[in-house]
């Protein structure tokens, strides 16, 4: 009998973990990709302690653990006083095997995943195929997909769409994608600068009425990504223009800062109604979209596909009732809707929308007992494991 396969629609970090797991699994699984090669720019970086494990599980942890910067701790720094909370991970030393954070940049997340995806003789990565139209049937799904050789038909036994939030497999899936934009749009930046010397910790959000920012140290080396918000009203092709003059406002000696790489990017909180229809599936920043502010967003996407992996896997493999596909829907829409979103929400308003000084002392005021009490310390840095399936295996 024909083994059925599996085309994953984006080959970001995402589309990449799908393809990884689902191919180890022994599933034929093809990747279209609309980009000629592993896409540069400033986005998340920031792993979540919480997938780590699955990283470990899939075989990529000690690459991934070479290639980033381990971080046991993550402040929030009020920049009129210069007060400082430290959130340690190592409380929770005693609960979980990896209790810290990873910063890696996606590109080079993707090319671990890239790399250890192509040694396996049932994956198929297609650059610069761009999915231009994806119909669903009884059986599968046909997908148009444009390339350097004119227009590909692509037959498929299922579709994974992990192409974002502008995403041609939801699309397909006659789905809509309802939700808000925020007024702002984020600046991601990549710069050289001291911010060790100003005593900003290696993952900080500065909380400031008008400079609100997250920065992260990259590499250890003193690179760091800096992140900014700024009104949509502002001309979009103007940004790199305005960069210098937002780092010289915000930070002390900012007038002579190196900009090595920026990004700019919406901020939205979206999520389709369903997050399967027959045999189109969806992951990531095609389901669901909220603002990467706490990174608990990025590790929704983990968590989509460690589900996803187990019950694709035992429709394909052990002939399960497909209907345990709609449990996945079910349960990682939950996720976001329940926790994700609102997480990212409450600490996006916190860093970049604080301008009520009422608001401000009660948050101040809520943060030193939090970090001045392990127990609750721990319940709060837990919060964002919330956004975690269990396992659905009977």
């Amino acid at each position: 009998m024909t083994r059925d396969d599996v085309t994953v629609v984006g080959g970001g970090p995402i589309g990449l973990l799908a393809a990884l797991g689902l191919a180890q699994a022994g599933i034929p699984v093809t990747v279209l990709e609309a980009a000629s090669n592993v896409v540069r720019a400033p986005r998340a970086m920031i792993i979540h302690w919480s997938v780590l494990d699955g990283l470990d599980r899939l075989g990529i942890l000690d690459d991934v653990l070479s290639a980033g910067l381990v971080q046991d701790s993550w402040s929030l720094r009020i920049t009129a006083t210069g007060e400082t909370f430290r959130f340690d991970l190592g409380v929770l030393g005693d609960e979980v095997n990896r209790p810290f954070n990873l910063h890696l940049e996606q590109d080079r997340l993707a090319e671990i995943l890239l790399r250890h995806a192509t040694k396996l003789p049932n994956v198929t990565v297609h650059w610069g195929s761009r999915a231009t139209e994806v119909t669903l049937d009884e059986h599968g799904a046909t997908i148009v997909a444009s390339g350097p050789e004119g227009n590909l038909r692509h037959r498929t036994s299922w579709v994974i769409g992990a192409d974002g939030a502008h995403s041609v497999v939801r699309r397909g899936m006659g789905l809509g994608f309802p939700g808000m934009t925020w007024p702002e749009s984020f600046v991601a930046t990549n710069i050289t600068y001291d911010f060790a010397g100003l005593g900003v910790q290696r993952c900080t959000g500065m909380i400031d009425p008008v400079d609100g920012a997250l920065v992260a140290e990259i590499d250890g080396e003193g690179l760091w990504r800096y992140t900014y918000a700024e009104s949509l009203r502002l001309p979009v092709e103007e940004i790199a223009q305005r960069i210098p003059a937002a780092l010289k406002r915000a930070l002390p000696g900012g007038d002579d800062i190196e900009v090595h790489a920026w990004s700019a990017f919406r901020m939205h909180e979206r999520v389709a109604d369903r997050f399967r229809v027959g045999r189109g599936i969806l992951v990531g920043d095609a389901a669901h979209v909220t603002n990467p502010s706490s990174a608990v967003g990025f590790a929704g996407g983990f968590f989509d596909v460690w589900t996803l992996i187990e019950t694709l896997t035992r429709v394909i493999i052990d002939a399960d009732d497909p209907a345990v596909l709609d449990r996945y829907s079910q349960l990682r829409r939950q996720a976001f809707t329940e926790h994700a979103s609102p997480l990212s929400s409450e600490f996006k308003q916190f860093v970049f929308n604080m301008d009520d000084p009422r608001r401000l002392d009660r948050e101040v005021q809520r943060f030193r007992r939090v970090v001045g009490d392990r127990d609750l310390l721990r319940r709060f840095l837990k919060a964002g494991y919330d956004t975690k399936t269990p396992t659905l295996r009977n």
